[in-house]
């Protein structure tokens, strides 16, 4: 049988509406078009002119020549226009866009007709200048103290970071600064396993060499200093924090006055005559290293309670019926701050130790306090022992340089981007000494903008 090919017929009114439909659209596209020939044709003349009247303003020597000097291969811009932007960048806290707002006020305010850099732009040169200071280093003679340890997640990765200080800039009389300090790796990925962790250390013992690391006691950090036999320094403050939760982690006068603390924050934090009373934020994680805010606001309390009106005085009862707990949390505070003070800004030598423990033994303390006392007695014990192991006369035991680090870096970001971390992550190392125009030079130079991602790739772990 011959088959029949079935056609379907289109009611009229329907292809009728199409038509229309079809006529409507190229109707409007040539309106749209005939708008954008417009908008080219203005945007033309007003280039020409803005560029007619640069030419004009440049014959006159209006025009300053500030940052019209040496320019890096193949760079419009000057280099000491990037090595400004560099450290508004650092040293301000700036964000990009700010550095670059920053530049056009100055401009405007100096009379300056000086082109002026996007944050793209901006970035790049960030970028570049920091994977040149990870990348491009060179090795040296001098031996470095390690700072090392990993970020919170930003969004579903963790940075690993490793500082080095040369032990010949180590000032006994002061805390390490961010121009004390170089970067010498940092990566991202999404666990830090001690054998990643170990990989990362070689490399750098490669090129320095390695005296000793201060960190905190991480499970996997731990396991590589245990890998390649370093000498561990455990970083002070969390050390305490520890003994703090030991004490107090199953405590139940603690933990009520966790909760009302947490309690009076949502009650009173849209209250006009509460919210001044209020207590600060305690921290969920590493919340010992972190309560003496609050064991100050208790104080402070306490020490004005008649001033008090009767509601907030019921309201915070709790704090004048465990007044010993308060007191204990009192001199707990001032044990922890004295020696941690002491030992960030001096280091730990056996000067120190004889000083700490003197007032120390001085001290009149309660139940808690006494414990707390012996186990910074111990803490100290530790540090002669590896003091005299390494034979050092001094010996840094704090890591708040590296908190420091991820703090500032935490400002730039958004820390819950699902793209994960990229490039960005080397801009880390532009917070610690100034650039030089030369160094400026050289980066610009020897780290190109379609490498950028390769440099991402090969900061993220295997």
């Amino acid at each position: 049988m011959k088959q029949t090919k079935k056609t379907r017929k289109v009611p009229n009114g329907r292809l009728k509406d199409s038509r229309n439909n079809w006529k409507k659209k190229a109707v409007l596209r040539r309106l749209e078009n005939e708008q954008l020939k417009k908008q080219l044709k203005e945007r033309t003349v007003s280039r020409d002119k803005w560029k007619t009247k640069y030419q004009e303003l440049k014959k006159t020597g209006l025009v300053s020549n500030v940052f019209d000097g040496k320019k890096a291969r193949k760079h419009q811009y000057s280099l000491a226009l990037m090595v400004m932007v560099l450290e508004l960048y650092k040293y301000g806290g700036m964000s990009l866009r700010s550095c670059r707002h920053s530049l056009i006020c100055m401009f405007v305010c100096l009379n300056l007709s000086i082109r002026v850099p996007s944050h793209n732009t901006i970035r790049n040169w960030l970028c570049k200048g920091g994977i040149y200071r990870v990348k491009m280093r060179q090795s040296s003679s001098a031996s470095y103290v390690l700072i090392v340890d990993e970020s919170i997640t930003f969004g579903s990765e963790k940075i690993l970071l490793i500082l080095g200080v040369k032990s010949d800039k180590i000032d006994e009389k002061k805390a390490l600064s961010h121009n004390d300090m170089e970067v010498l790796y940092v990566g991202a990925s999404k666990e830090w396993k001690g054998e990643q962790i170990k990989t990362e250390l070689e490399q750098i013992a490669k090129q320095e060499t390695i005296k000793y690391v201060v960190s905190d006691k991480g499970t996997n950090l731990r396991k590589a200093y245990n890998l390649l036999n370093y000498s561990h320094i455990e970083d002070c403050t969390h050390v305490f924090a520890n003994d703090l939760k030991r004490i107090y982690g199953k405590d139940a006068d603690f933990e009520a006055f966790r909760k009302l603390i947490g309690k009076l924050r949502r009650d009173w934090n849209l209250s006009k005559e509460k919210s001044k009373y209020m207590p600060p934020t305690m921290r969920g994680k590493m919340r010992f290293a972190n309560i003496f805010p609050c064991v100050i606001w208790a104080q402070y309390i306490l020490a004005n309670w008649s001033n008090l009106s009767e509601e907030i005085q019921a309201s915070l009862i709790f704090l004048k019926e465990k007044s010993a707990f308060i007191q204990s949390l009192i001199e707990v505070e001032k044990i922890f701050k004295f020696v941690c003070s002491k030992l960030k800004t001096n280091g730990f030598s056996k000067e120190e130790k004889q000083e700490i423990l003197c007032v120390l033994s001085a001290m009149e303390v309660g139940k808690i306090g006494a414990i707390f006392i012996k186990n910074c007695e111990d803490y100290l014990e530790n540090l002669s022992k590896k003091r005299k192991l390494l034979a050092q006369d001094n010996l840094l035991c704090s890591s708040d340089i590296i908190e420091s680090y991820f703090g500032k870096f935490k400002t730039k970001i958004n820390p819950n981007s699902r793209s994960g971390l990229t490039e960005f992550i080397f801009t880390i190392a532009t917070f610690g000494r100034s650039f030089s125009q030369q160094e400026v030079k050289q980066a610009m130079q020897n780290i190109k903008c379609k490498d950028l991602k390769l440099y991402r790739n090969t900061a993220r772990a295997a």
